[in-house]
């Protein structure tokens, strides 16, 4: 009776009916299914899948289908358990590999790094007890290769570079010498073109253009050529595209204008295919879109990138009318922000007073909810920030916009005081509000302001002492602090606040850095003006330090007009 039901061709209803009607031949028809419904209808996929891991719970293969479809679907608790029951059941090397890999996916998501790091690490571990007895397997140096990869890229985020270099580079030399022992695969192809974009990525992060374009080259050639051989696999588009536009970037570095241009435009192509085909690729075309805005804008392009940002936000405005939930709210919200910047950066104010305001209006709907998270907190006030920067540009009273901003922030520091980024953010909203009150003479609001965003910057350095972001941070606040003071006539406070951030700037900087010897020029030149004990020693340090500057040739107009007020001119 089984043999009757199971079908010749290739059609999934009748592979499901042969699949629930039990039988020897039951679980491979579920698979079959499965199969033929993974690119058309993935729910009902799942659904083939689970049925196969009833029937045939021993085999690795459907759990780890089912496991990939419900991460690709978002459902990552789901995902999680079948990777994780596959690891407890199965002794199958290759099986237990790709379950270790996936779970390290699916912690990085959510950003458990070191737990992903364990789960690559014990994949490494496998594949090199498979290399210790034979060296040319090329399955297994796969896969030891994508782990390091993968480790390779938790590094660069953490910050340690050269660790991730040199792990990344590992990663590309052994799936080389594994690509020169075989004929190159497609899957080593597709891994050396990630290895490749890998290393290349971290080559333009470390200000080497030429080579990271050299690199981007030969992944594009293997993306290019696995998306003409396996044209219904959209992933290999989709790289592509993300590969064309890091080319532009390397381009754009390397001062090759009109190649970054057209890097950028075969980016954007690739994506608006993929879009054509699938809907679900309008995100990436929307972020593609702003991304060759920010391109085009770097280049002087204001026309193409003011055009760029309004394909954006017309596709972001349309994502969001059709899932008005969180995600796409906040994609909305950050892609008015990158219009709001580029017409602000252009001088069309009006343009980017609207799309500001209604990143505003929308960002404080959400926040507004009950147990709204900290995050539209931040984002509320990163609308109220440019709204302050517009009048500024524009001459107006910014103030009442950066109070708002630094309020906001601050109710996001309240309701996640753990979150060192929203300490941060109000620091800077408080800076920015401070600034605003000095330039229409409310000195006691901008001193209270910049004392509150020197004590908070002040915990975040003694939490992390060795902080050179942190450390500078605290001193652009003293300096504002001393400035407020100043102008208050309290001149005692002022020169305390300067000479805390001229030990910081001693600190940061190295004797012969031009950009040291500038900022401590400016913060003697301070001190040597608030008068004391003190002031003629400040008075000379600066002029030895401006006329270093003046040697190197790199003093500015402003300085050598300083310099001249020092020497009493």
């Amino acid at each position: 009776m089984t043999e009757n039901l199971t079908p010749r061709g290739p059609d999934a209803e009748a592979f499901w009916r042969a699949a629930q009607a039990g039988g020897p031949g039951a679980a491979l028809a579920a698979r079959r299914a499965a199969a033929l419904w993974e690119k058309t209808d993935p729910s009902r996929a799942q659904r083939a899948l689970a049925l196969a891991v009833e029937l045939a719970p021993l085999e690795p293969g459907p759990r780890l289908s089912l496991a990939r479809l419900a991460a690709e679907a978002g459902e990552l608790h789901a995902a999680r358990a079948e990777a994780q029951t596959l690891l407890s059941q199965t002794t199958d090397p290759t099986a237990k590999t790709r379950a270790l890999f996936m779970l390290g996916d699916l912690a990085r998501a959510e950003g458990a790094a070191d737990q992903a790091r364990d789960f690559y690490g014990r994949v490494m571990k496998l594949q090199d007890a498979t290399l210790a007895a034979d060296r040319s397997d090329p399955n297994a140096a796969r896969w030891f290769a994508r782990a390091r990869g993968r480790i390779a890229e938790i590094d660069a985020s953490a910050g340690d570079f050269a660790r991730a270099k040199s792990g990344a580079e590992g990663a590309l030399a052994m799936l080389q010498a594994a690509a020169m022992q075989l004929s190159e695969t497609p899957e080593l192809a597709a891994d050396i073109a990630d290895a490749e974009l890998r290393l290349g990525a971290l080559e333009l992060d470390a200000n080497q253009p030429a080579s990271a374009r050299r690199r981007f080259r030969e992944a594009i050639g293997r993306y290019e050529a696995l998306a003409v051989t396996e044209k219904d696999e959209p992933h290999w588009r989709a790289v592509l595209s993300d590969a064309w536009a890091l080319a532009a970037e390397a381009d754009y570095t390397r001062g090759a204008a009109d190649l970054a241009r057209e890097a950028m435009d075969k980016s954007l192509q690739v994506r608006m295919r993929l879009a054509a085909n699938d809907p679900r690729e309008t995100w990436a075309l929307a972020g593609t879109w702003r991304v060759r805005a920010a391109l085009r804008a770097a280049l002087g392009d204001n026309t193409a990138a003011a055009d760029s940002m309004q394909q954006a936000r017309l596709l972001a405005e349309r994502l969001c009318k059709e899932n008005a939930s969180d995600e796409p709210a906040r994609f909305l919200i950050h892609t008015l922000l990158d219009q709001a910047d580029q017409a602000l950066r252009a001088g069309e104010l009006h343009i980017a007073h609207e799309a500001a305001n209604q990143a505003r209006a929308l960002a404080e709907r959400f926040a507004a909810q009950k147990d709204a998270s900290a995050a539209w907190l931040a984002d509320a006030s990163a609308c109220w920030d440019r709204i302050g920067e517009i009048a500024r540009a524009g001459q107006t009273s910014s103030g009442d916009a950066f109070a708002r901003a630094a309020e906001m922030r601050r109710l996001a520091y309240e309701r996640a005081r753990g979150d060192t980024r929203h300490a941060r953010g109000l620091a800077a909203a408080l800076v920015k509000q401070g600034d605003a009150a000095l330039e229409t003479h409310e000195n006691a609001i901008a001193r209270a302001a910049f004392n509150e965003s020197a004590a908070i910057r002040l915990k975040l350095l003694e939490q992390a002492p060795n902080d050179r972001t942190a450390i500078h941070a605290l001193a652009v606040a003293l300096e504002r602090l001393g400035l407020a003071a100043q102008a208050l006539g309290d001149l005692a406070a002022a020169r305390g606040a300067w000479e805390d951030e001229l030990a910081l700037a001693f600190q940061l900087f190295n004797q012969d850095d031009l950009e040291g010897l500038r900022f401590c020029a400016i913060v003697e030149s301070h001190l040597a003006g608030a008068g004391g004990t003190e002031a003629e020693v400040h008075r000379r340090a600066a002029l030895e330090r401006f006329d270093a500057l003046a040697r190197a040739g790199v003093l500015t107009e402003r300085e050598a007009a300083l310099r001249k007020k020092l020497w009493g001119g």
